[in-house]
């Protein structure tokens, strides 16, 4: 019985060994996994730093692009605002040679019937011409 006892002892001995040195090579796996993760883990975090980076970076580019856009159409509204004033300033130029067209016209017709007062007629033509002429200038200057 003892010899029973005396091999029972060795085979728990054994198994024990076996065990710890399992447990050894588990533990020992563990580790290398944990060293692993805390690898990738701090790769992770440069990584994200920096994809930060380049983020804040393109918010930056970004918001220079639109001020600058910003800043254009500014400058493009001025441009369509005065040639919104050009075009109006033509309009008026345009209807005070019209209209001294029409009075040059009913002059030549009315100096046509009025040749015989000829310095008169040349007279009153002059004065139609400087009347028409501060017409056309009062109309520019209010435009």
């Amino acid at each position: 019985m003892n010899l029973v006892v005396e091999i029972s002892i060795v085979v728990v001995a054994i198994a024990t060994v076996v065990m710890l040195l399992a447990a050894f090579r588990t533990l020992k796996l563990a580790g290398a996994a944990i060293e692993d993760v805390q690898k990738t883990l701090g790769d992770l975090r440069v990584e994200m730093l920096q994809i930060s980076h380049d983020a804040r970076e393109v918010v930056r580019n970004t918001n220079a692009v639109t001020m600058d856009a910003q800043k254009k159409m500014k400058e493009l509204d001025s441009l369509f605002s005065s040639v919104k004033e050009i075009g109006q300033a033509t309009r008026a130029v345009t209807q005070s040679v019209k209209e001294a067209a029409t009075g040059a016209v009913s002059k030549v017709q009315q100096s046509g019937k009025n040749r015989e007062k000829s310095e008169g007629g040349k007279i009153a033509a002059i004065a139609d011409g400087i009347a028409s002429t501060i017409r056309i200038w009062n109309r520019l200057k209010q435009n």
